[in-house]
């Protein structure tokens, strides 16, 4: 505070005082304007540089994943259509081991597909523990494995798709 806000504040008498003090608690000190202006001068500048680091460290990691893919494009798109056909493969021995520990597979649609899979398939060795594992957990979602009609529907546009490809 200036020196003639102080006299001023010394006439008023001490309870004003105290009403000073809080206000001036409750809000810091305002700095000169020459040195909030050197400051603003800096964060533009530091934070370019920093994002410029950021954005070349992030496309250097994209690179080397990149080209150091063992798969080609063709080989991930089969190993991805390969998850959507295994429950109409008959290779109940990869729906068992595909299933995670809580009963799905990769999404919904996929659970309530090997589900049915896993319905038709009685006989197998694990295959009625990992159908009502996969029951359990469609159940706390709200859904239901598909009907025997619906697994034939898919297993026939699965085969179309297959066809085609």
């Amino acid at each position: 505070m200036s020196k003639d806000l102080e006299e001023t504040l010394a006439e008023l008498g001490p309870e004003y005082r105290t009403v000073v003090d809080r206000l001036r608690a409750a809000y810091p000190e305002v700095e000169p304007a020459a040195l909030r202006r050197r400051r603003a001068v800096r964060r533009p500048f530091f934070a370019a540089v920093a994002s410029s680091a950021g954005l070349l460290a992030a496309a250097s990691v994209a690179l080397a994943l990149y080209f150091s893919a063992p798969r080609s494009h063709a080989a991930a798109e089969g190993a991805f259509a390969g998850d959507y056909f295994l429950a109409y493969s008959g290779d109940v021995e990869s729906l068992l081991r595909t299933q995670r520990a809580d009963g799905s597979w990769a999404n919904d649609f996929l659970t309530r597909q090997n589900a049915a899979a896993l319905r038709s398939a009685k006989g197998l060795a694990g295959a009625e523990v990992a159908y009502r594992r996969a029951v359990r957990y469609l159940r706390a979602k709200g859904l239901s494995p598909l009907s025997d009609v619906e697994l034939q529907d898919r297993g026939a546009f699965a085969a179309q798709c297959a066809a085609r490809s």
